[in-house]
């Protein structure tokens, strides 16, 4: 099995998962499970051989953040802070702000050049972590080492870091997490809060948090 193809199974559960938000939860390990199992067979019958044939890899930081919404759904809590999700969804759309633009001829500069094995770019990224790790974005920080690694170790098909840390769907998917962040946000905020007591039910905000 590559790694390509855990990465995209992964990504699947976490899809698999959400449409089954609603499930108990011992329903929703018995899904994740099926759905692993039908990702990961062999071609033509695995899934994973389709969706990447259709779609393009996914990029690690896909792999990784599916980790996180697969923890959360099977056990109910965050492993990853709600704040520290929001700061790794900004760091990837301000990313792609910047890259997929000049990509696509926007500029003489071409950043995606920069992925192959350029020293200075991978400095700069090194430093962005350090900097994540120092203002406890450890999410990002966590993404951005574990990518450079995983691109040293040459675990993918491609040799071009961008593909290590970035890929279009999980864009959208990032931008779609911060957009519903902030209508939750908002209706949080609207809400009357509720006075404390034995027998209230939980304040507003908290309701809110609980449907992220």
């Amino acid at each position: 099995m590559m790694m390509p193809e855990l990465i995209c199974a992964l990504v699947l559960v976490a899809v698999a998962l959400r449409l089954g938000a609603r499930l108990p939860r011992p329903a929703r390990a018995v899904l994740a499970a099926l759905a692993l199992v039908a990702a990961l067979l062999p071609f033509p019958y695995g899934l994973s051989g389709w969706v990447l044939s259709y779609l393009s890899h996914f990029s690690l930081s896909s792999g990784l953040l599916a980790l996180v919404a697969i923890q959360h759904r099977l056990t109910g809590h965050y492993w990853l802070p709600v704040r520290e999700l929001r700061a790794a969804c900004l760091l990837l759309v301000g990313l792609a702000l910047w890259f997929y633009p000049m990509s696509l001829g926007s500029s003489y500069a071409d950043p995606y050049a920069l992925g192959f094995g350029d020293t200075l770019f991978s400095a700069v990224l090194l430093l962005v972590g350090v900097f994540a790790w120092l203002n406890r974005a450890y999410a990002s920080c966590v993404v951005l080492v574990v990518a450079q690694l995983a691109y040293g170790a040459n675990v993918l098909h491609s040799d071009n870091l961008w593909d290590y840390l970035i890929d279009p769907w999980l864009v959208f998917w990032a931008i779609g997490w911060l957009v519903r962040d902030r209508l939750l946000v908002r209706r949080a905020q609207r809400l009357p809060a509720a006075q404390p007591s034995l027998d209230a039910p939980a304040p507003a905000a908290a309701r809110v948090a609980g449907q992220r």
